[in-house]
């Protein structure tokens, strides 16, 4: 069952009023599980032991690989004088290509040297961006910072990643 961020915002509402302005997860869940699907978000969890735990492995199979990185090191040559500039960077492991997961696909190990792999680390990147952005900038705003830099560096993210697209059309 699919449920606008409306409803699920008044359903979230609603049971905080009723907690003294606290939503506690497992509170809800517990409430959710009693009331049964007469409950309004009855329908959004899966009820199934098998399948919820089934879901809940996959989950920590993904974070199991989440936060590992690749090292790997750039070397930069400039016209003129031939400046070299060597530096070291880092990318995840493995990334989940969007138009893999279109296909159904998963996790691919990355190579750096791969510029497929480095566009889509730049179109996840801005995504992540553009999500950071969307939940914080008011936050940041209230304390009286700019985010234009921010806006501007995942507009530049999202361009090298259009141009990937582009190239593989």
């Amino acid at each position: 069952m699919s449920l606008s961020k409306l409803t699920r915002q008044r359903i979230v509402k609603e049971f905080a009023v009723r907690h003294n302005g606290h939503y506690n997860a497992a509170l809800f869940l517990d409430e959710v599980r009693k009331t049964g699907k007469k409950h309004p978000a009855y329908e959004w969890f899966e009820w199934d032991a098998d399948k919820a735990a089934q879901a809940h492995q996959l989950e920590q199979a993904r974070a199991f690989a989440r936060d590992l990185r690749v090292t790997f090191t750039v070397t930069e040559i400039s016209g003129g004088k031939r400046r070299v500039r060597v530096r070291e960077s880092t990318m995840p492991m493995v990334i989940s290509p969007i138009r893999g997961r279109q296909d159904g696909g998963g996790y691919v190990l990355v190579d750096p040297k791969d510029q497929g792999h480095v566009d889509e680390h730049c179109r996840q990147a801005a995504m992540g961006l553009r999500a950071w952005l969307g939940r914080y900038a008011d936050a940041v705003k209230a304390v009286g910072y700019d985010l234009s830099s921010l806006e501007r560096l995942a507009s530049e993210l999202e361009k090298r990643a259009l141009l990937d697209v582009k190239a593989a059309s």
